[in-house]
């Protein structure tokens, strides 16, 4: 008899690699923050708007290709649904106001992806996923930078690049760590399935 649970689980994490991607992603852009920080500021508003646009799509996408089979679903929709729609506000802010109103959006962003990579670390330890403590590890330290980086604005532009940067990197490491989790979680699903 087949093992229906297991089947939903493979299905839920079959699409691993898309955690793998945004990971990759966030880390070349936290170091592309740091080789040129006076050219990112301007550049990385542009290029959060794409990432985050792109990111929610992505996170809108894995929600409803999954939604009958992942409980908490909706959490990734409305991450992703909120990502696309700060992204359009961006493109709508005037330049010459758009480095005040970054500095807001980018914190609470952050804030936002923390939150969720807090709870999602959780739901990897109810399923026995080992590593799931250094997840939780990068949520926190995640939320602490996004409290940095509400709450200290008047370090200007040169502030955003840093703690964007490390925020981005954090956040790679994070998605990327996610993402292997979820390939051994598949392949360990697709063995015992053989059995």
């Amino acid at each position: 008899m087949k093992n229906y649970f297991l089947t939903e689980i493979k299905e839920a994490v079959k699409y691993w690699w898309v955690s793998l991607f945004v990971g990759i992603l966030a880390i070349i852009v936290g170091i592309w923050t740091f080789m040129t920080p006076y050219a990112a500021f301007s550049g990385l508003i542009v290029l959060f708007v794409v990432a985050l646009i792109v990111a929610g799509i992505l996170d809108i996408v894995f929600a409803a290709s999954n939604r009958k089979v992942l409980y908490g679903w909706g959490w990734n929709l409305a991450a992703g649904i909120l990502e696309v729609l700060l992204g359009c506000a961006l493109i709508a802010v005037p330049m010459a106001e758009v480095a005040m109103v970054m500095i807001y959006v980018v914190g609470f962003w952050i804030l936002f992806r923390s939150i969720w990579a807090i709870g999602a670390s959780f739901d990897l330890h109810q399923i026995g996923i080992r590593g799931w403590g250094w997840m939780l590890a990068l949520g926190i330290l995640m939320v602490l930078l996004s409290f940095l980086f509400l709450l200290s604005p008047s370090f200007g532009a040169g502030f955003i690049v840093i703690f964007v940067g490390i925020a981005l990197l954090v956040y790679g490491v994070f998605r990327i760590i996610l993402a292997f989790n979820l390939k051994a979680l598949y392949k360990d699903i697709k063995d015992v399935e053989k059995k």
